[in-house]
């Protein structure tokens, strides 16, 4: 399962994403990952929830958050949410560059995502779009 929370610079997407990892934080089985770019939200993010910040594993392209995310997947069958708070900010990306990350995190059936993209919905490719509330 995949949701896109879209819409322009400055309208709440990191305050909705950082409220829904903390409430799957609360419910949640196996573990929560926040994946974001930069630490100046991590305060505000339940301590149950595992915050993996892209600078420290040099993740800048699409391809490299794609086999991180892959990497995680496969190396710890007890992920049941992993979030990403600007995609393509995180990746330096197009929205229609992204489509091999996605691509990828759909085979990952187990796991359910959701990323914040900074752009109106009808600026997301369709590869993305089908994702979007």
């Amino acid at each position: 399962m995949i949701n896109i929370i879209y819409g322009p610079k400055g309208t709440g997407k990191t305050k909705q994403i950082i409220d829904q990892a903390n409430a799957a934080a609360e419910k949640a089985k196996g573990n929560v990952i926040f994946i974001s770019d930069t630490k100046m939200y991590s305060v505000n993010i339940n301590f149950d929830v595992k915050c993996v910040y892209t600078e420290e594993y040099a993740i800048n392209s699409a391809e490299a958050l794609r086999a991180f995310v892959c990497g995680m997947a496969a190396a710890n069958y007890d992920i049941e949410y992993i979030f990403i708070d600007g995609i393509a900010r995180i990746t330096n990306s197009d929205l229609n560059e992204l489509e091999t990350v996605f691509a990828g995190i759909e085979r990952l059936n187990d796991i359910k995502f959701v990323m914040t993209i900074s752009a109106a919905k009808e600026q997301l490719p369709d590869f993305i779009a089908k994702y979007a509330y």
